[in-house]
């Protein structure tokens, strides 16, 4: 790894350890094992550091909705889909652990959080518009019946991190699965008979 990588890898596994407030750009340093100066060099803030992890992590999600978008719909596909997206919300969860008090601190983050929101529910669209149409969700009984549930379950994914770390006491390889069943549950309420098998 360039010395680049390294700063942003040693950031990320601190401050998914710790959280953003207990670590500094000095410690991360010394993780890294680099001069304190070094580190400035290439990220002169703290915040330049969680900037780039976040716009990483958007990177990566978004090359999943992309794959997900080129792909020709399928059912399994999908399901593999949606658990490498919580897989990379995973490798970056001090971001959703501290997503308020950064939205705060740089509005940037909170402006393109707001874009992607608009993204992904327009993907999500996409995906129920197949769904019906292969006989694996009910039409709409209400308008905007699917925008609502969009809505939550982007908030489901949003928030299931933060959920786990209080509350999930089950094996750690099994948390992932604990969650997209949760989101399935979700969505079941929606699915026709062929949908539920």
């Amino acid at each position: 790894m360039k010395t680049k990588e390294k700063i942003l890898h040693h950031a990320r596994l601190l401050f998914n350890e710790h959280g953003i407030s207990s670590i500094s750009s000095r410690k991360i340093s010394e993780s890294v094992g680099i001069h304190y100066g070094n580190l400035c060099y290439y990220f002169p803030k703290k915040e330049d550091i969680l900037l780039q992890l976040y716009h990483d992590m958007q990177d990566e999600l978004n090359a999943e909705i992309i794959n997900l978008r080129a792909e020709i719909f399928g059912f399994d596909f999908m399901v593999r889909s949606l658990r490498r997206m919580l897989e990379v919300l995973y490798k970056y969860k001090f971001i959703y652990l501290d997503l308020t008090d950064l939205t705060r601190k740089l509005p940037q983050i909170k402006a393109h959080t707001k874009q992607q929101y608009q993204v992904r529910m327009a993907v999500c669209q996409e995906i129920y518009g197949f769904l019906q149409k292969e006989g694996y969700l009910k039409p709409e009984k209400m308008e905007g019946h699917y925008d609502k549930l969009t809505h939550g379950i982007l908030m489901l994914i949003n928030g299931w991190i933060v959920d786990a770390e209080i509350f999930y006491e089950g094996e750690e390889g099994a948390k992932l699965d604990h969650y997209l069943e949760l989101i399935y549950r979700v969505i079941s309420a929606s699915m026709t008979t062929k949908g539920s098998e």
